[in-house]
């Protein structure tokens, strides 16, 4: 987050966050029903909802023990089910692990008896959103481009892209995508197999091209396209949005990180470059029923160990983001430019001039974004098989997404909020000239210097020097292919 302007830069450097608490759902008030979710099963029938329960005996037992887990849930869920009137219109929809919450479209009887029982905390309705060789110059900016020579270009190593998919068969991703998952509930369902779940091989091919970009930008290894920061890293894709770059459902997203933290548990990051339509001031824990839900899933991935990265999206608001980056463990990531150019108008905002490390105007960002790194634009795998040009957030969030994983790699005793903190405590800063709001910018040379700052002292090995770090080119030209944008509101994802 943010850090207040009474600390000098050098001490704040030297502080480290030990640990957090696991974020458990405040007990609802007796009006947990949302009237909205109210009105819609009143007007169409049924409404799609989240409903959150509140924190059972046994999970408070856990958070007092200090275990960051959250229980497995399906007791508790199943004895809420009982609960509801065997003649009401209801359909579960999305069931889970380690969250406790559940999705179903119920009519406004079955929501009058969630109202009534005290288990629940909130029922909410549920939201959509859009998904947010050489290296390219936005990835030298960001340090991510010296990673594998460094000795951290992802051996050994996973993350997860919660996206579009990926285009499997790139050569640029040749037998390091080691697990698909489709959560995709769009229509009639918009998984490769036309259904709402797919699972195995197949199941997460990107038709799209958006969720192949991000994941080129954390992991190509540079034979088609520009080198990812992490060519060895091996990728774990689910898909939660379809062709269009929408998502139906925060509870697809929900089931995409249950998912990985019981199918992956020891995955090492997880790339979320997407958000809903839907803006929080703040952090948003607490807000929705959904939002509730989000928050423990991260927080389940965190106590596994994995840092999870996320778009704070690109509607241009100077006080607020989408979520889940407005969910307060995880690291929300804007956009800064990483060329010099004229006037330019892209994602229904206009910029005087562009250059390297200015806030790009379409970039959401509050008093709670965590950091900013170069997103606009930047060249990877395509669809297809071929390379692609993204701009938006998207693209900053796995430009972060990589460098925690090559933290994780190098300081493997690390916590995940002394990774997260050590990119926070960037030397570069930047101001938001709206807001007049100071950010770091990723900086990931540095960010492994204070986690193993002895990867960087002179070997003397047949007079070998020190590392040097190579000197950037002053502009980088407009992209010749036609850019697409990384999540525009209502439709492209972020």
């Amino acid at each position: 987050m943010q850090m207040s302007c009474t600390l000098s830069f050098g001490r704040i450097r030297n502080v480290f966050i030990a640990g957090l608490l696991a974020a458990l759902p405040i007990a609802a008030s007796a009006q947990s029903v949302s009237a909205e979710a109210f009105a819609k099963a009143r007007e169409t029938g049924e409404a799609q909802v989240v409903v959150m329960l509140k924190p059972t005996p046994a999970a408070q037992a856990a958070a007092a023990k200090g275990i960051r887990l959250h229980p497995l849930v399906k007791p508790d869920v199943d004895a809420v089910l009982r609960a509801l009137p065997a003649a009401g219109r209801a359909r579960v929809t999305h069931r889970y692990e380690r969250v406790p919450a559940f999705a179903m479209r119920a009519d406004a009887a079955t929501l009058a008896r969630l109202q009534r029982d005290p288990r629940v905390a909130k029922v909410d309705l549920d939201v959509g959103g859009s998904g947010g060789g050489e290296p390219d110059y936005a990835t030298v900016l960001n340090h991510d481009h010296q990673l594998r020579e460094l000795g951290v270009g992802g051996n050994g190593m996973k993350v997860g892209v919660i996206d579009t998919g990926i285009d499997t068969n790139h050569t640029d991703f040749l037998g390091r995508i080691v697990g698909e998952r489709c959560f995709c509930t769009v229509g009639t369902g918009c998984c490769p197999n036309g259904s709402t779940s797919q699972t195995g091989a197949g199941s997460a091919e990107d038709d799209q091209g958006h969720g192949t970009n991000v994941a080129g930008i954390i992991g190509g290894d540079g034979t088609v396209a520009p080198r990812g920061a992490l060519p060895q890293v091996k990728l774990v894709a689910v898909k939660v949005i379809d062709r269009n770059n929408r998502f139906q459902s925060t509870a697809d997203v929900v089931a995409a990180l249950d998912w990985l933290a019981g199918t992956h548990p020891g995955i090492d990051a997880v790339n979320l470059s997407l958000g809903t339509d839907a803006l929080f001031e703040g952090n948003c824990n607490d807000s929705t029923a959904w939002t509730q839900s989000l928050a423990v899933a991260v927080n389940n991935l965190r106590a596994q160990g994995a840092v999870v990265v996320v778009s704070s999206g690109n509607q241009g608001s100077s006080t607020s983001m989408s979520a889940p980056a407005c969910i307060s463990t995880v690291l929300s990531t804007g956009a800064t430019w990483d060329f010099t150019g004229p006037s330019r108008t892209f994602l229904a905002c206009t910029e005087t001039s562009t250059e390297p490390l200015k806030p790009t105007c379409f970039t959401n960002r509050s008093t709670t974004t965590d950091l900013y790194a170069a997103g606009a634009f930047v060249t990877a795998p395509g669809f297809n098989g071929a390379t692609s040009t993204f701009a938006g957030t998207s693209q900053a969030a796995p430009m972060a997404a990589a460098c925690a994983v090559a933290l994780k790699q190098a300081a493997p005793a690390s916590t995940v909020a002394q990774r997260m903190e050590a990119m926070r405590l960037s030397p570069t800063r930047i101001t938001d000239t709206v807001s007049g709001r100071t950010y770091p910018f990723l900086n990931c040379r540095d960010a492994l210097r204070i986690l193993n700052p002895v990867m960087f002292e002179p070997i003397q090995v047949n007079g070998s020097r020190p590392l040097r770090v190579p000197r950037p080119q002053a502009t980088k030209p407009a992209p010749l292919a036609r850019p697409q944008a990384g999540n525009g509101p209502g439709r492209a994802p972020r």
